[in-house]
């Protein structure tokens, strides 16, 4: 088949190169060695270039500023008349914030699947008080193909599209965090996108700084994003410059390194849809300690403490407890466990699964 994604995001994306990315990348890459033409269409970004890698075409579409915002503005506007040109079996499209759908059926007669890699218009809404909500519902009627990544969001969807066919295909981990070999815990970490609406860090903040004076580890703050000086003055004004240390994005060996370091994930979101780093971090034994959202769903309560939803009492209460549980190797043990059942050989196969059907259907 020759399947083409429209992901915004691109693992050489320097300005962002989040999740999506890196599971557009994993299940292309697998995918590709089925026997799959594999085409990405992303935004363009400085030093931007069309490439081949893994097998994968990457091109890039847009204005390539250093603002993720714009380029985000401009890609969206620009998509519809890329997708009139595509020529493919199937498109993937991966949902792009701040309005989920970017109504491309509207575009093509080629098969359109949806991914809801970003599928919280509502939150947008009432960050930037804009419609995004009305914009996702009622794109979302015109999909007739989706492959949401939980109950969760296949329950969304099919709220909003009762017509929908859906199978639903949870994201993969590498084999890569599996082998990180832990070494003697040297700090707590939250690792993600600087956002500080989204990702919970001034909640993070302003738990930390309830216990700084009872919790024997750092807390070390990874990624970068548009909300790095927000963070960085939060720290200091609020006086954790002496325990709390940003540290800049880490991929690669960095990752590595800081995760084989980590007592536990400190993983405040106040939304996601389903976030690869939550999956990496339990694959490198790494419990996580969260907020009952919804995006969390799939994760078990033997690896993931849960705090009362942007309680900051409760949430400083469960990083001290958890950062003198005496079982905590259990715990990672079990986080591990856990995680064994998510791989991107997995995810491709069904992907390839839900794609026969889709091309049976249209015989």
């Amino acid at each position: 088949m020759n399947i083409v994604f429209l992901d915004f995001d691109d693992i050489k994306n320097p300005l962002l190169a989040a999740g999506q990315a890196i599971a557009t990348y994993e299940v292309g890459k697998i995918m590709v060695k089925m026997g799959h033409k594999i085409t990405v269409i992303s935004s363009r970004f400085p030093e931007f270039k069309d490439r081949k890698d893994q097998g994968i075409y990457y091109k890039h579409i847009g204005l390539g500023s250093s603002s993720i915002k714009l380029n985000n503005l401009i890609y969206i506007l620009s998509l519809p008349f890329i997708v009139t040109k595509i020529k493919a079996d199937i498109i993937i499209e991966c949902f792009t914030p701040p309005i989920s759908t970017l109504f491309t059926p509207l575009w093509t007669s080629i098969p359109v699947v949806a991914l809801p890699s970003s599928f919280e218009a509502d939150h947008f809404s009432k960050k930037y008080h804009l419609p995004f909500t009305w914009i996702e519902k009622f794109g979302s009627k015109f999909y007739k193909y989706f492959l949401p990544y939980s109950p969760y969001t296949d329950e969304k969807m099919k709220k909003m599209n009762p017509r929908i066919i859906s199978k639903i295909v949870p994201e993969g981990v590498s084999r890569e965090f599996f082998k990180i070999k832990k070494e003697p815990a040297e700090h707590i970490l939250f690792l993600g996108r600087m956002d500080i609406n989204q990702k919970g860090i001034d909640l993070l903040l302003k738990a930390y700084k309830k216990i700084i004076d009872r919790i024997q580890y750092p807390l070390i703050i990874a990624g970068n994003g548009p909300d790095e000086k927000k963070v960085s003055q939060i720290i200091l004004q609020s006086g954790l410059e002496k325990k709390v240390f940003m540290i800049g994005a880490a991929y690669g060996r960095k990752k590595m390194k800081i995760l084989a370091k980590s007592l536990f994930v400190a993983f405040p979101s106040r939304h996601e849809t389903f976030s690869c780093f939550a999956l990496e971090a339990l694959a490198s034994g790494l419990p996580l300690v969260a907020f009952d959202i919804p995006g969390l769903s799939w994760t078990d309560k033997k690896s993931t403490i849960k705090a009362k939803n942007f309680d900051v009492n409760d949430y400083a209460k469960i990083l001290l407890r958890t950062s003198k549980n005496k079982h905590i190797n259990i715990i990672s043990k079990n986080a591990r466990t856990f995680a064994r059942k998510y791989t991107w050989k997995k995810v491709a196969l069904d992907f390839e699964a839900f794609f026969k059907k889709i091309m049976d259907y249209q015989l």
